[in-house]
């Protein structure tokens, strides 16, 4: 579920959380990654209590926190240039 489903937010904070996971996605090469990365971004930002892997991705519908782990334990990925894009802008 998008994050702008569940805080009830307007169509502008959707549109701005939409452009910053376009900008993040390069860092990410493969797009697979990067729509983890962007599924994981909705998890941390969602209404569950606990952020766990299982969790992070039964929000995303998934049903095993593969793909969360991976993101986070396995796949490639500069975090210094993941630190840079976040501080721009």
């Amino acid at each position: 579920m998008p994050v702008a489903v569940w805080a009830g937010s307007g169509l502008a904070w959707e549109e701005e959380l939409t452009a910053l996971k376009g900008r993040l996605a390069p860092i990410f090469r493969r797009s697979d990654v990067a729509a983890s990365a962007a599924a994981f971004l909705d998890g941390l930002l969602s209404g569950i209590s606990r952020k766990t892997g299982w969790q992070m991705a039964e929000q995303a519908g998934l049903s095993r926190p593969y793909r969360m782990q991976s993101l986070l334990g396995r796949s490639s990925w500069e975090a210094d240039a993941l630190r840079d894009q976040v501080r721009t802008e």
